[in-house]
C-alpha cells in the first residue's frame, strides 16, 4: 500500500515531534516564520500576519507559499 505525500509529511512530522520534543518544534516553528517573512514580505512581520489573518477569513490558498491556511472551528 502506497501512502500519499500528505501522510508521508504527517509521519515525519510526528516523529520529529516525538524524537526531538516541543521546544524544537516551537524553534523551528519560529525559524520558518522568520524565514517566510524576511522572503516573501520584506521583513515586515507585522504585513504577514495580516495577510495570514486575511487569508484565514477568506479561507484562500497562499499563492507566495503555495498552501492554504484553514480556520480552526471548535
Amino acid at each position: 500500500m502506497s501512502r500519499t505525500a500528505a501522510e508521508r509529511g504527517r509521519m515525519g512530522g510526528t516523529a520529529t515531534a516525538t524524537r526531538h520534543g516541543s521546544v524544537h518544534m516551537e524553534a523551528i516553528g519560529r525559524a520558518g516564520f522568520w524565514a517566510t517573512v524576511k522572503r516573501h514580505y520584506g521583513g515586515d512581520h507585522l504585513r504577514y500576519m495580516q495577510a495570514l489573518r486575511d487569508r484565514q477569513a477568506r479561507g484562500t490558498p497562499d499563492d507566495d507559499l503555495g498552501c492554504q491556511v484553514k480556520r480552526v472551528t471548535n
